[in-house]
């Protein structure tokens, strides 16, 4: 009995149907997981090269548009600077200068337009240029592009980009506007004088350098195609002294102030001065304004010399005022300054520094200047007109004025240009040249200023005329301020009447 109550006890034996099924199903679920975990590692690694497929491509795409032009699909600067290593050829520099002009007529959306068609049409030229290989063509800047042109030496740059330049002279076509851009082309070419330069995008950029000097070369007047050479190298070099050297001279007083007299033909007595910048370089000697002028016009310099000279001026206007000499003081001022929205209240900002009656300042500007650039002009010109300023059209006679142009403008002067009044000695046609414009600008209601007077004779030729005002050798050169100081102490002093109020001494030159 006691062994069977024990037997009873004891947990009943598992039979083989139950382990099988056990066994089953955890292989089942092995399976299951197995499987799940392939099908995680397919997963992860088609969106591991799916991703990589993806970043390849975003780094080409990176790499493209880092050498590639977005608007034109050319190549940049950057990219034409790899792409092109080979050493033989020439580099064709290519300005088509009409940018600006669909920009101002059409707008901007247009002026990208006739990008695009001037990227086109460089594209489809073939300019006959010998040697073989396709031209590679680039997007530097605006309407600036590079054009390599395979197999060119220096005795076919100049003909080929000539041709070139024939290709892109048909006009364009820009919303049923018609175009015509005054193409310019500076080219340098492969040569000994890049032995010292390795293959490559270095060698490129020596060309492309080089072919920038020759555009440069073009922009200053001339032939349209500039093929470069040395000496404009060492022009270029000179340029770009000044341009790093301006700041440092002014604040040097490297750079400072002439003053040339201005005096009534009628009375001939001193009104005022015509204020001229000169720079005393170190290592250049005396600059004149025709070297320096351009260059800080170019690089947007020219603001700083306007306002020194402009501070200086109303300076010296100032110490004369205070001496009991009420002189007029007629300073240059660019087109570029015009561009700038607040040149008039920085120049309303100096006359009340100095204490200056703004009729006693003259802002002269060229006229071809004023032609060109007339609507951006014509604003400020009105807001410095209405401080009370005097505004002067300089050089008039050269330029491309007319009568209705002036009635528009709001001048008080216009100054003949000397290369008239100088000849009015020997040539009968400049006599009447000036003869015409004081009488149109006297019809005007406008001052008329004679430059250059260098004879007695002609000094009374003008005064004739009716010309009203005259400055020239003949009565001083351009003089450093303290010069023309004692200049000034030097002349007549004719007082006022017996009984009339004190006022400004008169000078008698």
């Amino acid at each position: 009995m006691a062994l069977t109550a024990v037997a009873s006890t004891a947990p009943p034996l598992a039979s083989p149907a139950a382990g099988a099924t056990e066994v089953v199903v955890l292989a089942t679920m092995l399976a299951v997981v197995l499987a799940v975990a392939v099908v995680v590692l397919v997963v992860q690694r088609v969106r591991r090269r799916r991703d990589d497929a993806a970043a390849a491509e975003l780094a080409e795409r990176l790499r493209r548009d880092a050498h590639h032009d977005p608007l034109t699909g050319l190549l940049n600067r950057e990219g034409f600077l790899r792409t092109v290593t080979t050493g033989a050829g020439a580099i064709a520099m290519v300005d088509l200068a009409l940018l600006g002009q669909v920009n101002d007529t059409l707008g901007h959306a247009r002026g990208e337009v006739f990008v695009r068609l001037a990227a086109e049409r460089l594209c489809s030229l073939r300019p006959g240029a010998p040697g073989d290989g396709v031209p590679v063509v680039a997007r530097l800047e605006g309407d600036t592009f590079a054009v390599l042109l395979p197999g060119v030496d220096g005795h076919d740059a100049h003909l080929a980009a000539e041709a070139l330049r024939e290709s892109l002279l048909a006009p364009y076509l820009v919303e049923g506007v018609r175009f015509e851009a005054p193409v310019v082309i500076g080219v340098a070419a492969d040569g000994p004088w890049l032995a010292d330069v390795s293959a490559g995008p270095d060698r490129t950029a020596a060309l492309l350098r080089r072919a920038d000097v020759a555009l440069a070369a073009t922009r200053d007047g001339g032939e349209p195609v500039r093929c470069y050479e040395p000496s404009m190298g060492e022009r270029a070099a000179r340029r770009l002294r000044l341009i790093r050297g301006f700041s440092a001279a002014v604040a040097r007083r490297d750079v400072r102030v002439d003053f040339q007299p201005v005096v009534s033909l009628g009375t001939r007595t001193v009104v005022g001065v015509e204020a001229l910048a000169r720079w005393d370089h170190p290592e250049l000697g005396l600059l004149l304004p025709d070297e320096f002028v351009p260059v800080l016009e170019a690089t947007g310099q020219i603001a700083e010399l306007t306002t020194f000279v402009l501070d200086e001026s109303l300076a010296a206007a100032r110490r004369w005022l205070d001496r009991g000499m009420r002189l007029s003081v007629a300073v240059n001022v660019s087109v570029g300054n015009l561009a700038v929205d607040d040149f008039a209240e920085e120049v309303a900002a100096l006359l009340a520094v100095h204490r200056v009656p703004a009729e006693l300042l003259t802002l002269e500007l060229t006229e071809s200047g004023v032609s060109s650039e007339r609507e951006v002009a014509l604003p400020v010109l009105r807001r410095l007109h209405s401080l009370g300023c005097h505004l002067a059209v300089d050089d008039f006679g050269t330029g491309q004025s007319s009568l209705a142009h002036l009635r528009r403008l709001p001048v008080d002067q216009v100054k003949i240009d000397k290369s008239f009044v100088l000849g009015m000695g020997t040539e009968y046609g400049d006599v009447a040249v000036v003869r015409a414009i004081v009488d149109l600008g006297h019809t005007l209601g406008l001052t008329v200023v004679a430059e250059g007077v260098e004879q007695a004779a002609v000094r009374v030729a003008l005064a004739e005329m009716g010309c009203d005002v005259a400055q020239g050798y003949l009565v001083s050169r351009p003089l450093p301020a303290r010069c023309f100081d004692t200049w000034l102490e030097s002349l007549d002093v004719h007082p006022d009447e017996p009984g009339a109020a004190p006022g400004p001494r008169t000078l008698i030159a």
